[in-house]
């Protein structure tokens, strides 16, 4: 299955801290410390978010969080409205649905150690979010956002249109790709749900991000 998504740092951001620093810190727990259905289901999670991180384009795939804020430049391609004005751009991404499957079962597994707050896992959710910044529920919150934008059903024509924009390989040229009108309806509607997932929640933060696809 095909997957959208956006060269958005608010994305990408959270999607490079479920592996490290949160799936990575809670796969080193020990089986002695984690129950073994719990310690099997983190390691399995790691293996799909690899999976998914590894057919990303060059220019969405960071190997490690940018220490200026700023991401790298890889490359890309254009995107423009039917009118000509620049949109943040998509790419169609294939993911296996077992690889996410798995990403929602160890949210769900996740969430429910810490809302019962009892428990090795629930312990060592709660260590691995205290070493961010104290930032308790930034990391597992973050984990739902991303889970919930793969999720997004991607519509088949602009995943039709947008696979041209994903390189199959180092050479690949960059393209401009213009939607026409029903193309850039569905990258609307697309758009705006991902902005309510990502961004839902904080009002100002709302009206920012949802400016990236006006």
């Amino acid at each position: 299955m095909y997957v959208l998504l956006p060269d958005d740092m608010e994305f990408l951001v959270r999607f490079t801290e479920i592996e490290n620093p949160l799936l990575a810190s809670l796969r080193d727990y020990t089986l002695m410390e984690l129950y073994l259905d719990q310690a099997e289901l983190i390691r399995g999670a790691c293996n799909a978010w690899r999976e998914v991180h590894e057919r990303l384009p060059a220019v969405l795939k960071w190997e490690k969080l940018p220490e200026d804020g700023a991401p790298p430049k890889t490359g890309g391609y254009v995107l423009h409205s039917p009118k000509g004005k620049q949109l943040t751009s998509l790419y169609a991404v294939e993911v296996s649905p077992g690889d996410l499957q798995t990403l929602r079962d160890c949210y769900t597994m996740l969430a429910g150690a810490e809302q019962s707050g009892y428990g090795p896992l629930a312990n060592a959710l709660f260590a691995t979010q205290r070493a961010a910044d104290n930032q308790t529920k930034r990391l597992l919150d973050g984990y739902r956002r991303v889970v919930e934008v793969l999720e997004l059903t991607a519509p088949y024509n602009l995943v039709d249109s947008l696979k041209r924009a994903t390189p199959t390989g180092p050479q690949a040229p960059a393209v401009g790709i213009t939607l026409n009108g029903e193309e850039y309806n569905s990258y609307q509607k697309l758009c705006k749900d991902m902005v309510a997932v990502l961004s839902v929640g904080d009002s100002f933060a709302y009206l920012q991000h949802g400016r990236m696809y006006a």
